[in-house]
């Protein structure tokens, strides 16, 4: 059996930090590899991916290799294995990137603040830190993923091992175009943006699957937001995620008529920002559930055609939504702390809220990322009608803080079943107004607080397993806003094999 080395080609695509590796073998093999720690830190990590297929004898074998080490030579460990699971090859490569050049902007290395070694080791495990910009950190604080590209990663989703991101080279904010893209940063499939009259949309905030593939995303005909006169944000897209064309489009301006906006947001802006999925259950269809920041509502839609199925007046100022479409309103009188201004609006899993989840019954529960963004010296959303220019009534913006309000569609009610987790206020105060976000991770939330720049794994109770306070990235597209990323969350371990896997598909 003869296993032969042919070259190493860094950085193939836009991440800056991988790398193919390129061999021939005799026989059919699998692989896998090791990016060894790096020696200049005791608490560096490996990197490890193990690749379950099997190579044939006929082809060049590209193993995609991520997480290398910025200005480092390193070193990657390959082994072989044969159809037998026998290993046929073991053997270290160097794949230096002391000789590339980084944007000024890029940070390094995060400090990590922890006071439980072991929990933190467990909870975080061989995760990586994705910010929105295209920057990813291990459990060491190390840089080990970057991409050259202003893609905006907003929605920070990986779905069968892509990564989905829009690009706003036009700098107008939102995705112009909009991609499937591997971890190397290859493009897989570029959506076209133009539904079937032939108008073209931007991609905004969030990315869902349905249980058939198809995926959904927020849209605008304004692509400047700046500058924008019609109303923002408020459309919802549906393509097939296999061929990139547009499904169906549906507006939802019309059921805003007559709504409220919070006061510190611009005209005609219904500003859609979060998506999550729920399946059907024999007492409710299977639903796209989105979030509107500026109205603080919250509804389930119709995979088939978009209609309403039910709304949430979350933020408990728009209780007449929606306006044009008969629907079922969902009692909130069982919330104690309405949102305002929420931005991620997401079904959590967390096994502490396990009574109250339930697909099977139409029972779920929502994590909100309260940002507070808008409200009186008393905790009150001040708001105004959607079409009026801002008044100057006084407002503020309160620490952000993260809700858990527990949905039954059979009963048609939302409750607050946990009190709120409140972020820590020093050393800085954690708010951001218009960003930020709440993910799960396992049985933990990884919270991104944006305009403080603040990244936190807490439990259902406000623990904190990690903290980190400087957070800093590249300009989110919008200029007035340098220096911060639009979300950040952990990529876990199954997502990070899934992103090689897939990799190694497309490259072989």
């Amino acid at each position: 059996m003869t296993i032969t080395y042919i070259k190493t080609e860094l950085a193939p695509a836009d991440n800056q930090l991988a790398a193919y590796l390129y061999f021939t073998s005799d026989t059919p093999v699998s692989y896998s590899y090791t990016v060894t720690k790096r020696t200049t830190s005791p608490t560096s990590v490996d990197f490890t991916y193990t690749s379950d297929l099997i190579y044939g004898v006929t082809q060049t074998i590209k193993i995609p290799v991520i997480g290398l080490y910025a200005q480092y030579a390193n070193s990657v460990q390959v082994v072989f294995k044969d159809d037998t699971g026998t290993e046929v090859f073991n053997q270290p490569f160097i794949i230096s990137t002391e000789d590339q050049e980084y944007d000024t902007s890029v940070i390094f290395h995060l400090d990590i603040e922890q006071t439980d070694p072991a929990l933190f080791t467990s909870v975080w495990g061989n995760s990586w830190l994705m910010e929105s910009t295209g920057r990813g950190y291990d459990q060491n604080g190390d840089l080990r993923f970057n991409f050259l590209s202003v893609y905006h990663l907003q929605p920070l989703r990986i779905h069968n091992g892509y990564l989905y991101t829009g690009s706003d080279e036009d700098m107008a904010w939102y995705g112009r175009r909009f991609f499937k893209i591997d971890i190397m940063g290859n493009v897989v499939l570029e959506f076209d943006m133009r539904d079937a009259d032939g108008n073209h949309y931007a991609n905004t905030h969030d990315v869902v699957w349905d249980s058939a593939g198809d995926i959904y995303m927020f849209g605008t005909d304004s692509p400047n937001r700046l500058t924008n006169t019609m109303a923002q944000d408020a459309l919802v897209l549906k393509f097939n995620d296999q061929t990139g064309k547009m499904i169906w489009a549906k507006n939802y301006t019309s059921e805003y008529s007559g709504s409220q906006i919070l006061n510190n947001n611009t005209p005609n802006d219904v500003h859609f920002n979060s998506l999550t999925w729920i399946a059907s259950s024999p007492n409710n269809e299977e639903a796209i559930i989105v979030h509107s920041r500026t109205t603080s509502t919250t509804f389930g839609i119709s995979i088939v055609d978009g209609s309403i199925l039910w709304a949430i007046d979350t933020g408990n100022f728009n209780p007449q939504f929606p306006a044009k479409q008969a629907t079922i309103h969902i009692d909130n009188s069982g919330i104690t702390h309405f949102e305002n201004g929420a931005h991620t609006v997401c079904i959590t899993n967390n096994s502490a809220f396990s009574a109250s989840i339930d697909p099977t019954a139409g029972k779920f529960v929502l994590s909100v990322f309260d940002n507070r963004s808008c409200v009186d010296e008393n905790g009150n959303p001040v708001i105004r009608p959607i079409n009026d220019a801002a008044t100057s009534d006084p407002y503020q913006t309160d620490p952000a803080r993260i809700l858990f309000y527990a949905v039954d569609l059979a009963a048609g009610t939302a409750v607050e079943i946990h009190a709120p987790v409140e972020l820590p206020t020093t050393p800085i105060l954690q708010w951001t107004d218009f960003m930020g976000g709440v993910f799960d991770h396992g049985d933990y939330f990884t919270i991104f607080t944006c305009h403080a720049r603040s990244f936190f794994i807490s439990d259902v109770d406000g623990n904190m397993v990690a903290s980190i306070y400087d957070v800093i990235s590249l300009s989110d597209g919008a200029p007035q806003y340098p220096g911060e990323a639009y979300r950040a969350r952990l990529f876990n371990e199954t997502e990070l094999t899934d992103v090689v896997t897939a990799a190694s598909v497309y490259a072989n």
